[in-house]
C-alpha cells in the first residue's frame, strides 16, 4: 500500500536565457497596486509581485534544505546550495569558493564519505527566518538561527544555538548562498547545559585541531567578532528596525522575455491565466504552512480531536514502527495513546513543526510537505523524552479547504531527557498492543544510533538535480511528475476579476512573509534587552502582555514594561536565547489587520547562573500601520519553564520555576 502520493516540487522561480528587468511602482510592502485593466503594465506589475513572492519562497526552501542536508551528512546536495564564488565563515576559518566549501563538507565533516557513520548524530536545525528581497530582485539577505544537537553514541553530546547571516544571489533561475557568517553563539555538553564560552584574553591565539590540521585546511583564519565574549556581542542586523521598514517605491523582478514584450491578445490570456494559477499556488503553500503548523499545536494539548479532524476522512498516520492507522477515528484513537484528550496533570506533550519545505503540486490539488519535529514529552507520572521526527506528508484540497491527507512521522532519535544521546538511545515506537493499526509499517528501519535517512521528496532545492544519498539508503518515495494545469478559458470581463484577485492574493502573501520576519526579529531584539528596538515594532497604542502583566498603551510605555525587568542591552554574562518558532498567519479580509499564535523555545539562564528550558505560547494581534505591520498586541503565556538539570518531567517546583499546566491558550481561529 501506498501511503505517500508521489508528487512533483512545485515550480519555483527559473530565470530563462533571455531575459529582462521590468520595474514596477508599488504600494504596501511591496506589492503592486491593481490596476483597472488586464493590460501589459498591469501584467508586468503583476508579475513582478508573482516572482518576487517566488523568490521568497525558494530562499526559505534553499536555507532550510541547508539543514536537511547537514544533519544526514549530504555534502554533494550541501554544497551544490552555494555560488561557484561564495565565501563561508565558520569556527574553523574562512573557506572560498564552491570547490573549497565542498571540500570542507566533504573531507573535513563526511571524512571523505556521504552520509553520517553510525552512532553519530549532527543536527543543524535552521530557524527563526528574517530574509529580505533586494529591489532588484536578484540578491536578499538572510538571518537565521542554528540549534545544533551535536555528539556520538558513547562518547559526547553538545548543543549549540548560533546565528548565521546569509546573503544570496540569483543566476540563471537559481539562487545560491553567496556568503555564509556563522557567529558563536552558546551552546554548551549535554550534561551541563547553556554555558557561553569563556572570553578569550586580548592576544590568545587559538591551536586546538578544530582549526588546524584539517584534512582540508581552510583558505584563511576568521575572526569571530562574537567570539571574544558572546553575551554582549549584538550579531550585526542586514536590515534596520522592521518597526520603520518601508516598501521600496521601485522593485524589478527577472521576467520572461517571450511573455513579457508580447501584446498578442491569445498569449496575453495565457500569460494572465498562467500568473493568476501562480499566485494561487503561493497562497496554498502558506495555507498549507498553516495546517501544519496548526496540527503540532492540537498535539502539544493533547487536543486528539481537533488533530485528528484535519485529516480527510480516510486520512492516514503512521508513527515510527508503529504501523498505519486509517480514518479519522482511528487517528484520534491512536494518538490518545500518549494520553488522555486534554493530557494528564504536569505532562509535557510539545510537538515544535519545524524547518517546513512544502511544494504544491502543477494542478494546485495536493501538495507534499517535509517537516522536522523536535518533541518534549514526559511528565505526569512518565520519564522525560527528548524526541527527534522527520515527517514527510501529503495534503489535498477539499473544496476551498486543504487537508492532511497522509502523515509519516520517521523517527531518528529517542533519548532518555535526564541522560542524553551520548549514553540513551532508545529505539522507534513499536506496533500497538491495545490498539493495533489497520496497516504493518511501510518500511522497517531503526532508529539513532542507526542511521536513516527518510528520502526527500523534492530534488535538489537549488539544482533541480536527484537527491545524492549515501550508498545503500531506501528510497521510500519517488518524484513524479504532476499533471499539467489547463489554462482556462474565459473572457475579458471574468479575465479582469481574477487578475484583481491576484493582487489581492498577492498582497496577503507579502504581508504573511513580513509577519514572520517582525515575529522572529522580536525574538532577535528580546534575547538582547534591545528594549527600543521592541518598542519600535508596537503602533502608537500597542501594548504588551505576559502572563498576565500589562503594558501601559504606547511605545512610552511597552518601553516602560520592558525596562522594569531589567537593564536595557546586552549584560555581561546573561544569555537568553528566544526562539521564536511555528507561526500561524491569519490575515482579515479588508488586509488591514492580522492574528498570528507563534511559539517561544527559551534557552536561558537564570541570575545565579543556572541553565533553564522555558516554553511559551504566543496570540498577538498586528495592524498595518501606514504600510508597515506592527504589533497592536503581543500576549505571551509561559507554558512551562523549568531548571536544564531537573528537566520538564520533574514533579518538583523549585523557586523560580514554572511546572507544565493542562492550561490551553486560547486559539485564535477554529479551523487553521
Amino acid at each position: 500500500m501506498t501511503i505517500q502520493a508521489a508528487i512533483s516540487r512545485a515550480s519555483i522561480a527559473r530565470l530563462l536565457t533571455c531575459a529582462i528587468v521590468l520595474l514596477g511602482i508599488t504600494t504596501g510592502i511591496g506589492v503592486a497596486a491593481p490596476a483597472p485593466s488586464a493590460d501589459k503594465a498591469t501584467l508586468d506589475r503583476l508579475e513582478i509581485d508573482v516572482v518576487r513572492a517566488e523568490d521568497i519562497s525558494a530562499l526559505k526552501k534553499l536555507q532550510r534544505a541547508y539543514g536537511y542536508y547537514a544533519d544526514r551528512g549530504l555534502w554533494e546536495d550541501l554544497a551544490d546550495l552555494f555560488a561557484d564564488d561564495a565565501t563561508a565563515n565558520y569556527p574553523s576559518g574562512g573557506f572560498d569558493g564552491n570547490a573549497s566549501i565542498r571540500a570542507m563538507f566533504v573531507e573535513n565533516l563526511g571524512q571523505g564519505k556521504p552520509g553520517l557513520a553510525e552512532g553519530r548524530i549532527y543536527n543543524h536545525t535552521i530557524l527563526q527566518p528574517v530574509v529580505d528581497l533586494a529591489p532588484d530582485g536578484a540578491t536578499a539577505t538572510g538571518r537565521w538561527r542554528v540549534l545544533g544537537m551535536l555528539g556520538r553514541i558513547g562518547a559526547s553530546a553538545s548543543w549549540a544555538d548560533s546565528l548565521y547571516r546569509f546573503d544570496y544571489i540569483k543566476k540563471d533561475g537559481q539562487w545560491k548562498i553567496k556568503t555564509l557568517v556563522a557567529y558563536a553563539g552558546s551552546g554548551g555538553s549535554y550534561d551541563e547545559g547553556w554555558t557561553a564560552p569563556k572570553p578569550r584574553p586580548p592576544g590568545f591565539v587559538d591551536t586546538s585541531p578544530v582549526r588546524f590540521n584539517l584534512a582540508h585546511p581552510a583558505d584563511r583564519p576568521w575572526a569571530d567578532p562574537c567570539e571574544e565574549d558572546t553575551s554582549v556581542c549584538v550579531v550585526p542586523f542586514p536590515y534596520p528596525n522592521r518597526g520603520g521598514i518601508k516598501a521600496s517605491t521601485y522593485v524589478s523582478a527577472v521576467i520572461n522575455t517571450r511573455a513579457s514584450t508580447t501584446n498578442d491578445g491569445a498569449a496575453a490570456t495565457e500569460r494572465a491565466a498562467d500568473l493568476i494559477r501562480r499566485a494561487q499556488r503561493l497562497e496554498d503553500e502558506q495555507s498549507v504552512l498553516n495546517l501544519q503548523r496548526a496540527y503540532g499545536y492540537y498535539l502539544d494539548r493533547g487536543l486528539w480531536s481537533k488533530a485528528a479532524a484535519l485529516f480527510t476522512p480516510n486520512g492516514l498516520l503512521e508513527v515510527g514502527q508503529a504501523g498505519v492507522y486509517v480514518g479519522r477515528d482511528h487517528i484520534r484513537r491512536s494518538l490518545a495513546l500518549m494520553g488522555p484528550e486534554g493530557l494528564r496533570a504536569g505532562q509535557v506533550n510539545d510537538h515544535l513543526q519545524l524547518e517546513p519545505i512544502v511544494h504544491i503540486a502543477a494542478d494546485g490539488r495536493t501538495a507534499q510537505g517535509r517537516i522536522f519535529e523536535l518533541a518534549f514529552t514526559g511528565g505526569g507520572g512518565q520519564p522525560g523524552r527528548l524526541v527527534q521526527n522527520i515527517a514527510e506528508n501529503s495534503y489535498v484540497r477539499v473544496g476551498n479547504d486543504w487537508m492532511i491527507e497522509s502523515v509519516h512521522v520517521y523517527t531518528i532519535l529517542v533519548t532518555d531527557a535526564d541522560q542524553g544521546w551520548a549514553k540513551s538511545a532508545l529505539p522507534a515506537p513499536t506496533v500497538s498492543k491495545q490498539l493495533p493499526p489497520d496497516h504493518p509499517p511501510t518500511i522497517t528501519y531503526e532508529a539513532y544510533p542507526k542511521i536513516f535517512t527518510p528520502t526527500l521528496h523534492f530534488n535538489n532545492v537549488s539544482t533541480g538535480k536527484p537527491t545524492q544519498y549515501a550508498p545503500g539508503t531506501p528510497i521510500t518515495s519517488r518524484n513524479a511528475a504532476a499533471p499539467a494545469s489547463t489554462i482556462p478559458a474565459a473572457n475579458s470581463k471574468a479575465l479582469d476579476a481574477q487578475i484583481k484577485a491576484a493582487q489581492r492574493q498577492m498582497q496577503r502573501i507579502s504581508d504573511f512573509n513580513e509577519m514572520e520576519n517582525l515575529q522572529s526579529a522580536y525574538g532577535y531584539y528580546a534575547e538582547k534587552s534591545l528594549w527600543s528596538d521592541i518598542a519600535a515594532l508596537f503602533t502608537e497604542d500597542g501594548v504588551i502582555e505576559i502572563d498576565g502583566a500589562r503594558s501601559n498603551k504606547g511605545h512610552d510605555g511597552v518601553l516602560a514594561f520592558l525596562k522594569a525587568s531589567g537593564p536595557e542591552g546586552p549584560q555581561k554574562g546573561v544569555m537568553n536565547s528566544q526562539l521564536q518558532l511555528q507561526p500561524v498567519i491569519h490575515i482579515a479580509a479588508d488586509g488591514r489587520s492580522a492574528k498570528v499564535r507563534s511559539r517561544l523555545l527559551q534557552l536561558t539562564r537564570d541570575a545565579q547562573g543556572r541553565p533553564m528550558w522555558g516554553a511559551g505560547i504566543y496570540e498577538n494581534e498586528l495592524v498595518n500601520d501606514n504600510g508597515t505591520w506592527k504589533f497592536k498586541r503581543l500576549r505571551l503565556h509561559h507554558t512551562w519553564k523549568v531548571y536544564y538539570k531537573s528537566g520538564w518531567a520533574s514533579p518538583n517546583a523549585d523557586e523560580g520555576q514554572l511546572l507544565p499546566s493542562r492550561f490551553t491558550p486560547p486559539f485564535h481561529y477554529r479551523r487553521p
